[in-house]
Formats: C-alpha cells, sequence, structure tokens
C-alpha cells in the first residue's frame, strides 16, 4: 500500500520544533541532524530548486545556534562547536543531494514506464488490428481465384495482394523494431532468389506492361550464407518501389554481380528518379514518397533492416542519364563446407 504525503504543514512544524530545541540547549549539543527528518518527510513535494532552498534554511537554523541563547565564550569551544556543526550542514547537503537525484530518477523510471506501457499498447493493437485485416483479405483473394481472369478480377486480385503485402511488411517492421530480425540463415544461391523475386512481381508489373530483366555479371553462382526468405522480400520491396514509379511500357534492370567477397544487387529504372532532397530520407521508417503512388514508406526501410540484418548496406542514387538506382551489398560469408579460397 502507498503512504500517503505528509501535510506541508507536518514538515515545518518538525522543522520548527528541532529549531526550538537547538535553541533551548547549549550550543556544545548538536541536533541539527534532527533536520534530516523534515527533508524526507517533505522530499516528494519539493521541486529541486525548493529542496536547495530548504537545506538553506535546515543549515542556517544549525549555526544559529552558535549565537543563540549565549556566543560561545572561548575560542577553542567555538572552533569545535563550529566543526561539529559544519559536518552536519554538510550530511545535510549529501542527504538534499541524494534526494534530488532519487527524484530525478524516479521521474525517468516513471517516465521508462509510460513508454514501455504505451509501446506494449502499440505492438497489441498493431497486431490484432493486421490479423483482423488480414484475414478478409485472404478471404478475397481465395474467392477471387473462383471468379476466372477477367481484367476486373485481375485489377482486385492485384489491389488485394498489395494490402496483405503492406500489412506484411507492417508486421516485418514491427517485429524487426521490437526483438530484432531473426535471420534464419543457410546456405543459398542469389541468382535463385532474384528469380524467385522476379516471379511474384511480375504480376503486378504485367499489367503496367513493364518488363523485368535479371542480369549477372560473370558465370560464376553467387553463394551466399544468408536467410534466403527476407533476401526475396528486399529483392521484391525494391523492385514493386521501382514498378510504382514507373512508366507503362518500360525497362526495370535487377543487376547482379560480386566482388571481394561482396554480393552487389544493383536495381535500376528509367524513369524520374528520386527527388535530390529525398534522397537523405529515403530508407527512414515512413520515409517520404512521391504523391499519387502506392505505399506508405515501409518498403524500403524494411529493406534497410534487412541490409543492415546481414551486415550490409543500401544506398541510393540519380543516373545522370534519367532514372534511379538502389544498391544493396551483402556480405558473402562462406559456408563451413567451402574450402577458404
Amino acid at each position: 500500500m502507498r503512504l500517503s504525503k505528509p501535510p506541508i504543514a507536518l514538515v515545518w512544524a518538525i522543522w520548527l520544533l528541532i529549531l526550538l530545541l537547538e535553541l533551548a540547549t547549549p550550543p556544545a549539543v548538536v541536533l541539527g541532524i534532527l533536520y534530516v527528518v523534515p527533508l524526507l518527510l517533505g522530499a516528494s513535494q519539493r521541486s529541486p530548486a525548493q529542496a536547495w532552498r530548504f537545506l538553506l534554511i535546515c543549515c542556517s537554523s544549525t549555526l544559529l545556534n552558535l549565537l543563540v541563547p549565549l556566543p560561545v565564550p572561548l575560542q577553542q569551544n567555538l572552533t569545535s562547536v563550529l566543526i561539529d556543526r559544519l559536518l552536519v550542514c554538510l550530511s545535510l547537503v549529501v542527504t538534499t543531494a541524494l534526494l534530488v537525484r532519487n527524484r530525478d530518477l524516479e521521474g525517468q523510471r516513471t517516465a521508462m514506464e509510460v513508454e514501455l506501457a504505451q509501446a506494449q499498447l502499440r505492438g497489441d493493437v498493431i497486431r490484432h488490428l493486421a490479423h483482423d485485416i488480414k484475414t478478409p483479405l485472404l478471404g478475397t483473394l481465395a474467392s477471387l481465384a473462383l471468379l476466372g481472369n477477367g481484367d476486373a478480377v485481375a485489377a482486385i486480385r492485384s489491389s488485394q495482394q498489395r494490402c496483405l503485402r503492406l500489412i506484411d511488411d507492417l508486421l516485418q517492421v514491427f517485429r524487426a523494431e521490437q526483438e530484432g530480425l531473426e535471420l534464419q540463415r543457410q546456405p543459398c544461391q542469389l541468382r535463385a532468389i532474384a528469380q524467385e523475386a522476379i516471379a511474384t512481381v511480375e504480376p503486378i508489373a504485367g499489367p503496367r506492361q513493364i518488363t523485368l530483366v535479371l542480369r549477372q555479371q560473370g558465370s560464376e553462382p553467387m553463394d551466399l550464407r544468408a536467410d534466403p526468405f527476407l533476401v526475396q522480400r528486399l529483392i521484391e520491396n525494391l523492385l514493386l518501389n521501382v514498378v510504382h514509379h514507373s512508366l507503362r511500357g518500360q525497362r526495370v534492370w535487377l543487376q547482379l554481380s560480386q566482388e571481394n567477397g561482396t554480393c552487389r544487387i544493383e536495381v535500376r529504372d528509367g524513369g524520374p528518379g528520386f527527388p535530390p532532397e529525398q534522397l537523405p530520407q529515403l530508407f527512414q521508417r515512413f520515409g517520404p514518397r512521391s504523391s499519387g503512388t502506392p505505399g506508405a514508406g515501409l518498403g524500403l526501410y524494411l529493406c534497410r533492416l534487412i541490409s543492415e540484418a546481414h551486415g550490409g548496406r543500401i544506398t541510393a542514387s540519380n543516373l545522370s542519364g534519367g532514372g534511379a538506382r538502389v544498391v544493396v551489398e551483402l556480405p558473402q560469408v562462406q559456408s563451413q563446407q567451402q574450402p577458404a579460397r
């Protein structure tokens, strides 16, 4: 059970009682240490400035007993009594400093508890909301399979799949920020992952007459020890971002290369490119996006999280001849069975 705060009048009454006891006793009797009691009782009701002012009052009251009721007559006694009272004042200063520090720490602890509670609440809302939205989307996609492949059905299916991907991105970002991305590393082939990603994005690029072109520099296999699901998700998000910003009939290039133990994934298009002022914030959460384009600023942010989780990096730039380029560099970790070169 939490104790109630003592009335401030009680605190001052205790201080006055100690002062009267001090003044009623000879200077050689030091009772100033009792001022710790009102210091502690009223600590929760004082701001730091008020705490230091009250300390000044208590120290002044302690030193006042050198003159009241009678001045100390002998120099030797004065020195001894003065040292004793200064030591009491020092103990009161230390007590006040600890009280102020404890109040600051208590405020920080309360703020952290509120922040953690808010984060937990946001997490619960996101998980339940995503689940509630995802369920009818999956039901709609299953129902569309019974209606054939008309243009209207294809448009509805594409829109629903986009919503489903946005929900998945939201959940992935939330888990990454709360728990970190858990990588299921295993030996994999980067080209095979890229082909899977293209096969996933082509149904979205096809109606826009956008061609996805996969190129590989060199003929050697590009071995990675990484999480194939997350790497595929990274490539898909990069391709989708380019498709949504490209004009009808354009081409999108996905180029793979490797050099010095690093796999390089480069996505280029022939569109208008990124606005220069948006490049520094491009991979931030809810980053900027062109007006009229789908998305919520999570796709590229998730790409950054996946790249960094693998120990890599992601950069973006505009091409001199027009278009934009996004480059991902992932360290090519050798598997244990493969001998080092």
